[in-house]
């Protein structure tokens, strides 16, 4: 089985997706994890104009995205029981391209699943974030408090509140997300392949539901 999760900022998702690879044995395609590991790797050929990107706060160009997704399926498509795509694709352009990478494969997207919430709650999440200045680690004021308001449980470094955890900043960048990634939903809807899940609800019960519209 092969599924793309998508939400907004602050939805939930890469919490979900973590639950279902561990429950379905999937194989994880982290883009955002899977960028940054390749910006560092001395080696790679995408290192340069990867960490160059990123640096700039640019999104990487799809040509490039879509190389580095396929090296990973390739690399990973051997004996497993499916993939879980997380933060790609981000675009209609880049659905038609896993579309026809998986159909190379010999596979298909099985589901997509868009975990909504609102915009009132969206900034309420990402405005209570805090990220360690030292080790990078993410806290949440609300559903997951550090032992100490400013100080990383994990290294003791500082915590502070990220540019793009604004109200403002979180508002554009919800503008990208209706208009770019919410149409690849949009046409998942049109395949009878789409899942709408309210994410404004526990964990451990949005995951429930996942799975009963999966199995």
């Amino acid at each position: 089985m092969n599924v793309i999760i998508l939400g907004p900022q602050g939805s939930g998702k890469g919490t979900q997706a973590q639950l279902l690879v561990q429950k379905m044995g999937l194989i994880h395609l982290e883009m955002g994890k899977i960028l940054r590991s390749v910006a560092l790797e001395n080696n790679n050929q995408y290192a340069k104009i990867v960490s160059g990107t990123i640096n700039k706060g640019e999104l990487v160009p799809d040509e490039y995205v879509r190389l580095i997704a396929w090296d990973f399926i390739n690399k990973h498509n051997a004996k497993n029981n499916g993939f879980l795509l997380e933060g790609y694709p981000r675009t209609l352009a880049q659905y038609e391209q896993v579309e026809d990478m998986f159909r190379k494969f010999g596979k298909r997207i099985d589901w997509v699943i868009n975990i909504e919430i609102s915009e009132r709650e969206t900034i309420g999440r990402l405005s209570s974030r805090r990220t360690c200045e030292k080790c990078g680690s993410v806290f949440n004021l609300i559903t997951n408090p550090p032992k100490n308001a400013d100080k990383c449980d994990v290294c003791g470094g500082r915590l502070v509140q990220r540019d793009d955890d604004q109200p403002e900043a979180i508002k554009r960048r919800l503008q990208i997300y209706r208009g770019q990634t919410q149409p690849v939903f949009e046409k998942a809807k049109e395949l009878g392949i789409g899942i709408e899940i309210d994410g404004e609800r526990p964990i451990e019960v949005i995951h429930e539901e996942i799975l009963s519209k999966l199995i």
